[in-house]
């Protein structure tokens, strides 16, 4: 299926698309999937918006401007989240790279772009443009570009003010914190949304691929409570005893917890059913012998 039909498959059967948040999950959705005869990549919960913005903030016309270089953006081993230029294009880089960046002064309809050779990585480099210019350069179109490369003269690439948040989440509203990605490329073109797969052939290493794509999927489940009711019978030998005491209550299910658990039925929860006027327990008269016992 794609992802959002095996989305949807398994949230109407199960609890979701499977989600994995410790290497203990990881090893298990690895021992799963082969012997279930997948052996390739199969779609997991994750994945990811794709949201360029440039560091000024702009959004008019232009802001979509782009000049990727060969394959990128790539994401390169899940890391790369801003944008460096060098003579053939753009491209995505890990944004603690340190190297040289290209500033803007004035406003973008009115403005001069500075080199700055001294290296920085990007969050260092962007500081710096606002603190002595405007911010990091804004390309709007070819003709910035193009006064961009002609700037750069020796610098191999320079920062420019592209850049993006990671936006990596779980189906099931989980946070994403345990992560393992293929150390490789993840190709993400023009596309706005990827979504993530486990691929058993590198080790079920994580990669995102499109959302279209079909694979096989793992779903998971959270089993479900089942809830018993059982009645008791209390025959009491000191009648001063007020069963419905919250004290006297709480010690009664604490033992019964305790023989429950004595007996490795360590699972299983207690807790007392309240009748309508607030009490566990009601006096009952029992045959003709009228013997009193009291009753849940």
């Amino acid at each position: 299926m794609t992802w959002t039909e095996a989305q949807s498959y398994c949230r109407g059967r199960y609890t979701d698309l499977a989600t994995i948040e410790t290497t203990e999950e990881m090893k298990k959705l690895k021992d799963t999937v082969p012997a279930a005869g997948y052996s390739s990549k199969v779609w997991i919960g994750l994945y990811s918006q794709i949201d360029w913005k440039w560091s000024d903030g702009f959004t008019g016309s232009g802001a979509e401007y782009r000049i990727w270089h060969g394959s990128n953006p790539n994401y390169f081993k899940a890391k790369e989240l801003c944008v460096g230029m060098w003579e053939a294009g753009w491209f995505d880089a890990y944004c603690q790279r340190q190297t040289a960046f290209v500033c803007y002064k004035g406003t973008l309809e009115d403005s001069d772009f500075v080199v700055e050779k001294t290296t920085k990585n990007w969050t260092e480099a962007q500081r710096h443009c606002r603190e002595h210019y405007t911010d990091l350069v804004t390309v709007r179109n070819q003709a910035d570009n193009d006064k961009i490369q002609n700037l750069m003269q020796h610098e191999d690439w320079v920062w420019i003010g592209l850049y993006r948040d990671p936006q990596i989440y779980w189906s099931d509203g989980s946070g994403y914190s345990f992560s393992s990605w293929y150390q490789g490329p993840n190709k993400l073109g023009s596309m706005k949304v990827v979504c993530g797969v486990a691929d058993l052939q590198q080790g079920g290493k994580w990669r995102l691929l499109s959302c279209e794509e079909r694979f096989p999927f793992v779903c998971y489940s959270i089993p479900t409570e089942v809830e018993t009711l059982v009645k008791v019978r209390v025959k009491l030998q000191d009648s001063s005893v007020d069963l419905n005491d919250r004290a006297v209550r709480e010690q009664i299910l604490k033992k019964l917890q305790e023989r429950f658990n004595e007996k490795g039925l360590s699972g299983v929860t207690l807790k007392w059913k309240e009748k309508s006027d607030g009490k566990v327990f009601h006096k009952e008269e029992k045959g003709s012998d009228k013997k009193k016992k009291t009753e849940l």
